[in-house]
């Protein structure tokens, strides 16, 4: 049996409209998805949730709380298994891109299923949507 890939990741919340997240363009694979990463050895998911989302975005952020976990296999048939989390930033204005040509977009909650690159994504964020609205 193949070991799954651990990674954890986030929607984050704008400190300045609640009715909004943080959705990050990543140039190298042409997609929109939330901050996420790898945990790394001697890391929690909670602590690479939190500094996945400041090297991916600059942005620092308070915890929320607990969403389900998301289990996927991507294109390179890796099979995924990520904690998500739902944290609100401290200061939208904070937002600094990782890699050149990223962007970080505030979206807002309506239209966030259709900036998502992938059905696994979209398909997620509805059924969490409810949870989030409800903070």
């Amino acid at each position: 049996m193949k070991e799954k890939t651990l990674k954890a990741g986030a929607i984050i919340l704008s400190a300045i409209n609640k009715d909004s997240v943080a959705l990050l363009y990543r140039s190298k694979l042409n997609d929109w998805s939330f901050p996420k990463g790898h945990v790394e050895v001697g890391e929690n998911a909670h602590q690479a949730m939190i500094r996945e989302i400041y090297e991916e975005t600059g942005l620092d952020v308070d915890f929320v709380k607990n969403l389900p976990d998301l289990e996927y296999i991507t294109s390179a048939d890796e099979d995924v298994f990520m904690k998500m989390f739902l944290v609100s930033s401290l200061d939208d204005s904070k937002v600094k891109i990782e890699h050149e040509n990223d962007k970080i977009e505030w979206v807002p909650f309506e239209n966030v299923v259709g900036k998502l690159s992938y059905d696994n994504l979209k398909e997620y964020f509805g059924n969490v949507l409810p949870m989030i609205k409800e903070k």
